[in-house]
């Protein structure tokens, strides 16, 4: 097994050099990159990892400055606030949540906002703005109507963004005013509708952790992967996306191989989450092993520890 390590950027070369000319403040690079990326998953890839920052970078409002009429510098400002509001909520549910915490997440999501309008008024053609006002709707608590128009107007132009898929998914879950039958009823819907060898049926692997987490904090997650059901769809799921021969992965995508490594683990399938660890190459991603640790780099040892033993 390769050396195991977090990393935000998944060994992107492209991601890494982006990320050191940001610590400069040369967000010219960002507007290379983004703008000369065809593909609208990497293209998102991209714009998530110039939007991830802690606090408020300044060279956001300078590029800003320079170039108003760039829906790019719009795009990265906007990006980066709703990360910024989250650090502001924090990532606990929001019974954990203090008042505080809301309004300034309220505030920040609001200025994110404008930016991602701005943006959409200026490349009226890019879904990313879009995807982005997803996530705002969660948070705003806008209503599922609102949330629904704007996820179609992801995809209306870009039918399959993987992002947009994950953020929609959160929006119907449950622990967002959502259910357990809209959240799978929109996970089952676009896994199938998905093209083979996207990582679209994911969702479902997503949808069954969370179901998941519900159960645990009933104290009842301890079945919930063994059901013969729930396997069933797993590998159903696994065979449109990360199984498929025809799966080319964005480097993001990897978190895909690690919920299904996740999931078959606590499946008891340890021959198929043993597939799905080899296939993570030691690149770890934040989800799913954040519910089960304080460290996702010790939760990931530990399950793919237990997994190896199992097999042997």
């Amino acid at each position: 097994m390769p050396e195991i390590a977090f990393d935000p950027l998944f060994g992107s070369p492209e991601a890494r050099a982006l990320r050191v000319d940001l610590v400069d403040g040369s967000y010219e690079s960002a507007r290379h990159l983004i703008t000369a990326t065809d593909d609208p998953d990497l293209r998102a890839f991209y714009v998530a990892i110039a939007a991830e920052w802690p606090g408020r970078p300044s060279w956001l409002d300078a590029w800003v400055a320079a170039e108003p009429r760039s829906a790019e510098a719009h795009l990265v400002r906007g990006a980066h606030g709703v990360v910024w509001a989250w650090q502001a909520r924090g990532h606990q549910r929001a019974e954990h949540t203090e008042r505080d915490q809301f309004i300034e997440f309220w505030r920040r999501l609001a200025i994110a906002e404008k930016d991602l309008e701005k943006a959409a008024e200026l490349a009226p053609d890019d879904p990313e703005p879009w995807a982005h006002l997803v996530t705002c709707a969660r948070g705003l608590g806008v209503g599922k109507e609102e949330l629904g128009r704007r996820f179609k107007e992801v995809i209306a132009r870009h039918p399959w963004h993987r992002r947009a898929h994950s953020q929609m998914l959160q929006g119907v879950a449950p622990k967002w005013s959502g259910s357990s039958n809209l959240m799978f009823n929109f996970a089952r819907e676009r896994a199938l509708a998905a093209p083979e060898g996207t990582a679209i049926a994911a969702l479902l692997a997503e949808a069954h952790v969370e179901m998941w987490l519900d159960a645990e904090q009933a104290e009842g997650g301890d079945e919930y992967f063994t059901a013969p059901e729930v396997l069933a769809e797993l590998h159903a799921a696994a065979d449109r996306s990360v199984r498929s021969p025809r799966w080319r992965p964005l480097p993001d995508d990897v978190r895909a191989h690690n919920l299904f490594a996740f999931v078959f683990a606590q499946g008891d399938d340890f021959a198929a989450a043993e597939e799905q660890f080899t296939a993570t190459g030691g690149r770890i991603s934040k989800e799913p092993w954040n519910y089960v640790g304080d460290s996702v780099e010790d939760a990931f040892r530990y399950v793919r520890s237990r997994v190896t033993v199992e097999l042997e």
